[in-house]
């Protein structure tokens, strides 16, 4: 017999609860920090009425950075210090010093890699450029005076003489010094100008000798070793790769760097060179990005970004040739056309080491917010303290500057001129990016082999970070080019079970942005995986939520408590 009780409580109906405990209610909270109001209105005028002065911006910075090492920021320490402010990638100017000192220096920034790994137990894929000397004229060494060794002073309306013989190439002085073209002569004419290191002193050619040019000097300044010389008023043809061009680029590959600057684009045909001769020593996987420092190289600039692999725009060196009341339209000309083939961009600063190293900042900010991948900044007369300053204060404005973004714009504009139908991946980097706006998610969390979609995802600017896994040093580093992009160099060993490798290196990519304090309990993560192991099987999302730290993002759902 069931015994019953009227007056029993009745019974409670217990349904279960498929939220985690740690999630944020987002109907409850309004989520409008970092410019957020600003960045999905529907026009540009209400995009900048929206924006907040007194907005704090992302911790993560999503714009690259490049610096230029020199003697006096070389060395591990400063290295290690140089990436803890933020650098990304080193540039190695092979314009200047020995093949040995760059050698040395390779080792250092590897050592520094090590120290790196000690300090955060993370392998900081810190990318190597090497910039060829490429086909350019420079001057000699000023050792001619010995109350001035190392540069000259030229003082406008003086007298210089320009020669060519190879013995007065180490004995420049203020009246003479030593030009790297033994053809000038023949070049030029009298009365055309020539720029020393890209104006700091201007020159009229007077009379045109033999072997030597005899010049005034129409404007003074302060030239020291090994500067570039621009002739404005003749055309001069200048091999595309020389002999140490191809040392060099055997160097390269030997101490491993995986970006090679090629200097002084004209046409494709200097990077075709440089790639056949990549291709013919086994270093296919090198990234060749192309300078831009003239007037030629703009004309030319459509065939050059079809055949290079990235572009690196020049400021000063163009700025000489097109006049800086078209610069604010050749940063924006040479930007949009990078961004529609989905090719990184990055343009260079020139830093004047003058006591306090300084730059303009709102030149920055304009070219983050135009869309560039990345900033250079000329930083190899710089000490190690001057450079890790130099990178922070740049930190902050790229900050500002990201969060001040029309994010809808940038989104419409680059998905809509996508044929339809859509790559089947194309289709997946769309929806992922879309669903990272409608959750306002704090990251991105992609597993990559060859770095292909991350690259697409970078492509279409999210607001937040980017953390593509990879198990290959080489595509971590080379990454380091694009837009947003955190590479994860993933070395455990892959499981046996591919589905839970697949987790475990989500889960470090989660762990990665908690020690980088990018995510807080709760906050939204879009992962951007494949169905199958290999390449080109991505086609899943998801979201999940940052959970606490105790919390193993594997079994997030199976410990959930029942909502009574």
């Amino acid at each position: 017999m069931i015994c019953s009780n009227a007056n029993s409580s009745a019974t409670k109906v217990v349904k279960p609860c498929h939220q985690p405990p740690w999630m944020v209610h987002l109907e409850d909270h309004c989520l409008m920090d970092n410019q957020l109001s600003a960045a999905y209105q529907t026009t540009r005028l209400e995009h900048n009425i929206n924006l907040d002065i007194t907005c704090c911006p992302k911790v993560a910075r999503l714009t690259k950075l490049m610096v230029t090492l020199g003697n006096a920021n070389s060395h591990p320490e400063a290295i290690v210090e140089m990436m803890m402010a933020g650098a990304n990638i080193v540039r190695l100017n092979m314009s200047h010093e020995q093949e040995k000192w760059h050698a040395i220096t390779v080792q250092s920034i590897r050592e520094a890699g090590n120290r790196m790994y000690e300090y955060t137990s993370d392998i900081y894929p810190l990318g190597v450029a090497m910039n060829l000397r490429g086909p350019e004229i420079r001057t000699g060494i000023f050792n001619g005076d010995p109350l001035n060794r190392g540069y000259a002073q030229l003082k406008e309306g003086g007298i210089v003489r320009l020669v060519t013989n190879d013995l007065a190439k180490r004995a420049g002085s203020a009246c003479c010094f030593w030009i790297s073209y033994p053809n000038l002569p023949r070049v030029c004419r009298p009365g055309d100008k020539i720029l020393i290191d890209r104006g700091a002193a201007i020159l009229q050619v007077r009379c045109v000798r033999e072997t030597s040019l005899v010049c005034k000097v129409i404007k003074g300044g302060i030239i020291k070793d090994e500067k570039l010389v621009q002739l404005m008023d003749s055309i001069i043809p200048l091999p595309q790769i020389s002999e140490t061009d191809n040392e060099h680029i055997r160097l390269a590959a030997d101490l491993e760097c995986d970006i090679l600057i090629a200097n002084h684009v004209r046409n494709k045909r200097l990077i075709n060179g440089i790639k056949s001769r990549l291709k013919q020593i086994g270093a296919n996987k090198v990234c060749v990005m192309a300078k831009i420092s003239s007037q030629q190289g703009l004309e030319n600039f459509d065939e050059i970004l079809g055949a290079a692999d990235a572009i690196l725009l020049d400021r000063k060196s163009v700025e000489i040739d097109v006049g800086p009341e078209k610069m604010f339209l050749v940063e924006k000309v040479v930007i949009g056309k990078c961004m529609n083939v989905g090719k990184p961009v990055m343009l260079a600063f020139h830093v004047p080491n003058c006591g306090q190293p300084r730059i303009d900042m709102n030149l920055i900010a304009n070219a983050v917010l135009t869309g560039t991948d990345g900033i250079f900044l000329k930083t190899g007369t710089l000490n190690c303290k001057q450079t890790s300053e130099l990178l922070k204060n740049i930190d902050v404005i790229c900050r500002e500057a990201e969060s001040a973004r029309w994010q809808r714009e940038i989104f419409n504009d680059l998905s809509h001129k996508i044929a339809i139908p859509l790559d089947p991946s194309q289709a997946i980097i769309v929806g992922a990016i879309e669903t990272c706006s409608k959750s306002n998610a704090a990251a991105i969390i992609v597993t990559t082999t060859s770095g292909r979609t991350a690259t697409m995802l970078s492509l279409y600017r999210p607001r937040c970070p980017i953390v593509a896994i990879t198990r290959y040093g080489i595509v971590a580093r080379s990454l380091q080019l694009y837009h947003g992009l955190y590479p994860l160099h993933y070395i455990n060993p892959p499981l046996c079970d591919w589905s839970k490798d697949m987790e475990t290196r989500i889960e470090s990519g989660v762990n990665f942005l908690r020690r980088k304090k990018y995510i807080k309990v709760g906050d939204a993560i879009i992962i951007v995986s494949g169905w199958r192991q290999g390449i080109g099987f991505t086609n899943c999302i998801r979201i999940i939520y940052v959970p606490p730290e105790h919390v193993c993002i594997q079994n997030e759902l199976s410990d959930f408590e029942l909502c009574l």
